[in-house]
């Protein structure tokens, strides 16, 4: 059996990863027009234009747009479910480890991995599910693999169109005659799905039961993924907060790779590197179409290494560095400083809850207190969670007793409530700041706080991320399974999936830490330089004031 290795609440792409790629298409693509169709029709018009070029991610987003601005429009959820399946495929064969490793596994292994992760999902996963979707996502995931250039040169022998269009015929029976009473039932139609392929375009075992095994992740929610050798090791560098590369984040960007943020202390961040810097040149090779990860994977390698950049600054000036790879600690507390000493109101903000998060806030809030901190600021903002035990700790520091959180799950073990050890090290006024990328272990924390009326909660309505994660290796392949297998709830037994936390003071402006996956940092977050100062944060101004407010109040009663 496999064991469980982890429980980790996350929503967002990693980002301590030698040089973590964010959303790119399945092939190099023009940028899209910021202007907003007048129309559904043109809209959709736009959307398809997208398709074409297969610019999978400019094209879900286009239709993200459609359904906010005509949610009667079924055809827009539609495009963008196949637009997902598209992207997703895309990204699984830009996967150095998918190709390398998975791809070539024994039918007879790719089929106890298909097996093993059914299993898990029949254990494991939060809600008791049927087969069946998890098999008809297999098959659409296929169905879009016989229409993708990349796994057709890679796994088929022959690309006639005669031929894939039988092999979708007999997939569309398959699909339409769907009944399986157990996973036996479920392998057994898999195993046909794969000969058939193989059958009618020479395609072997292992590609199409890897569609099946995805297909099956994919179909449960959001968050339950297939995870990769090089993604279990990404997923495990971000829980030690600790690695080897170069400290960046990366995103596509028309000339290059462009650094939606940039880790202090990294390598990138000492050579001066910031947000918005554009990478045009790796080893005097142009970024510019080549696929994201395929340029991402360029930034990595072993530790001492060096690599040459070319750079294209915000201020449109060309730059050439040379980054040594080297080991890079991410820090979960990136600010700790007072903001208004007059008053003792000091200022911490939280990144990320990871295994060294609780002793970092230790240091930092002692720290605060050593400078005359009375009040305490907590900044969550753009948050986007971590490590379930380190939540409940780091809430133990504020909390005297009573319960932190609950969780509720089919599997033994899932269930739980964790409590309050009984004595909070801190009992200082507390203000905490949220957004609506604060999400899971950030929520965890402001939605205890908040319940037992221990903080004021200053900002806008969290993310809505309610389920833990648990993280399972897996013996049929070197690589991962993260499933949902519980959801969370507030002290006051109040759920937080797709409901958030709402703010006691609103402030609705968008002031995150740390831009969300498809953010442009140029657009929609202050510079980095403004964080944590009240002349320019006005979540921060407001949290002070509050906190002015109330010491005059009890002044005034004394």
């Amino acid at each position: 059996m496999a064991w469980l290795l982890a429980v980790l609440l996350t929503w967002t792409t990693a980002t301590t990863s030698p040089a973590a790629a964010r959303e790119e298409p399945a092939a190099p693509t023009a940028a899209v027009d910021a202007s907003k169709p007048s129309t559904p029709e043109a809209l959709l018009e736009r959307g398809l234009d997208l398709e074409r070029r297969r610019n999978w991610s400019g094209a879900m987003e286009a239709y993200r747009g459609g359904m906010e601005q005509w949610p009667s429009r079924t055809d827009f959820r539609r495009r963008l479910r196949l637009c997902e399946l598209h992207f997703k495929l895309g990204k699984r064969y830009h996967d150095a480890s998918f190709r390398t490793v998975l791809l070539k596994l024994p039918r007879q292994q790719a089929s106890e991995l298909y097996a093993e992760v059914l299993e898990r999902i029949q254990s494991f996963y939060v809600d008791a599910v049927p087969l069946e979707p998890l098999l008809r996502h297999g098959l659409d995931n296929l169905e879009v693999a016989l229409r993708d250039p990349t796994f057709l040169k890679l796994n088929a022998t022959t690309t006639d169109p005669g031929r894939i269009a039988w092999v979708r015929e007999q997939l569309k029976a398959m699909r339409g005659q769907l009944a399986v009473a157990d996973r036996n039932a479920a392998l057994a139609l898999a195993t046909r799905a794969s000969e058939t392929a193989r059958h009618g375009l020479g395609i072997e075992t292992t590609p199409v039961l890897l569609e099946f095994t995805y297909g099956a992740c994919d179909a449960l929610d959001d968050f339950t993924s297939y995870l990769t050798p090089d993604k279990l090791e990404d997923l495990y560098a971000m829980i030690d907060g600790n690695f080897v590369g170069l400290g960046v984040e990366l995103k596509g960007a028309t000339e290059g790779l462009k650094l939606v943020g940039v880790i202090r202390g990294g390598p990138a961040w000492d050579a001066g590197l910031v947000a918005g810097d554009q990478i045009v040149k790796i080893a005097g090779q142009a970024v510019k179409g080549l696929a994201l990860d395929d340029a991402a994977n360029r930034l990595q390698g072993t530790e001492g290494t060096s690599v040459d950049l070319e750079v294209l600054k915000r201020d449109a000036t060309l730059h050439t560095v040379r980054l040594v790879r080297r080991h890079v600690d991410v820090e979960s507390v990136t600010r700790a400083k007072m903001v208004d000493e007059a008053r003792g109101i000091g200022y911490v903000q939280l990144a990320g809850f990871q295994k060294s998060s609780t002793d970092e806030m230790d240091q930092a809030v002692s720290g605060l207190v050593d400078l005359g901190m009375r009040t305490l600021v907590l900044d969550l903002r753009g948050n986007p969670g971590g490590l379930l035990n380190v939540a409940v700790d780091i809430a133990d520091r504020f909390i005297d007793s009573g319960v932190i959180v609950s969780t509720r799950g089919r599997a033994a073990g899932q269930s739980q409530v964790f409590q309050a050890g009984g004595r909070a090290r801190w009992k200082m006024p507390m203000y905490v700041l949220v957004d609506r990328d604060s999400a899971s272990a950030s929520e965890i924390l402001a939605g205890a706080l908040q319940d037992h009326k221990r903080a004021v909660i200053v900002g806008d309505r969290t993310y809505g991320k309610g389920s833990v994660q648990s993280i399972f290796s897996l013996h049929s392949a070197p690589a991962g399974l993260k499933l949902t297998t519980a959801k969370f709830y507030s002290p006051l037994d109040r759920a937080y999936s797709e409901r958030g936390v709402s703010p006691d003071m609103p402030v609705q402006t968008r002031v995150a830490a740390k831009p969300a996956a498809d953010a442009d940092p140029d657009k929609d977050s202050v510079d980095e330089s403004t964080l944590g100062d009240p002349r320019f944060d006005l979540v921060l101004a407001a949290a002070i004031r509050a906190s002015q407010a109330e010491s005059q109040a009890q002044a005034v009663a004394r």
